[in-house]
């Protein structure tokens, strides 16, 4: 009897825990928690400091637009939150004699992330690499989905296609990056990746020796163009190979 009703909670563990990962994976990251309470407070100190005066002190906008609700999302949903902090980082505040660091700034992205509804994490929101560019602003009960003509990675399978053409298969959903060629820790990441079951033409795909690769595991980066999902494409801008499929 007692082997039978540890057996049978193991099961449900099992079932509870299978499940809490599918959640996960079909929840955007942003609704996981990618900044902390503490670095938005420091943010809204910031904000309080260097932005009430063209944003208002509920970010509902004064001089300069609203950076929550309808408008917030009209301006940067879809995009990523590296977009959000570039934008930040690289032209505000304005010239009113005030000048804070990217330190400073990304810590202000936490904090309007913060009014809007984002739950907070366990680690801070860093200012550089992959994982800042791959959390992409979507509301709730919204799937993301990345914009064409964005700069993105994923991971898939290099087959040959019709006519020369090379065809990336089996390859994991694309995330927006800020980087055009993959470093050591981005080429790790991707060796770990899942891949998934979609599929990109590969376009300007010569120059990366696509022959030397036929049937491998593959991390490609590049422009990408989905507005029609079975034609979906990718001009390459890198396509190292990271494993075999």
């Amino acid at each position: 009897m007692i082997r039978k009703i540890i057996a049978a909670a193991l099961l449900a563990w099992t079932t509870l825990s299978a499940s809490a990962i599918v959640d996960a994976q079909d929840t955007p990251r942003i609704w996981q928690g990618v900044y902390t309470d503490a670095q938005a407070a420091r943010g809204k100190k910031e904000f309080e400091s260097a932005c009430i005066r063209c944003h208002g002190a509920d970010l509902g906008g004064v001089s300069a637009p609203a950076l929550k609700g309808d408008r917030f999302l009209q301006s940067f949903g879809n995009g990523s939150v590296d977009q959000l902090y570039l934008k930040i980082r690289d032209t505000m505040p304005p010239n009113f004699g005030t000048s804070i660091s990217d330190d400073a700034k990304i810590d202000v992205v936490s904090y309007i992330l913060q009014t809007n509804g984002y739950p907070p994490g366990a680690r801070e929101l860093p200012k550089s690499g992959d994982e800042l560019s791959g959390v992409l602003i979507v509301g709730k009960g919204e799937q993301a989905s990345v914009r064409d003509f964005t700069l993105v990675q994923t991971v898939g399978c290099l087959s040959k296609g019709a006519n020369e053409s090379w065809i990336l298969v089996n390859s994991a959903d694309p995330s927006p990056t800020r980087d055009d060629v993959p470093g050591a820790d981005a080429l790790t990441a991707a060796a770990a990746k899942p891949l998934g079951s979609g599929k990109f033409l590969l376009l300007h795909a010569a120059p990366h020796r696509p022959a030397d690769h036929q049937g491998h595991k593959m991390e490609a980066r590049g422009l990408i163009y989905a507005a029609n999902p079975a034609d979906a494409r990718l001009t390459l801008t890198s396509l190292r190979m990271v494993g075999v499929c």
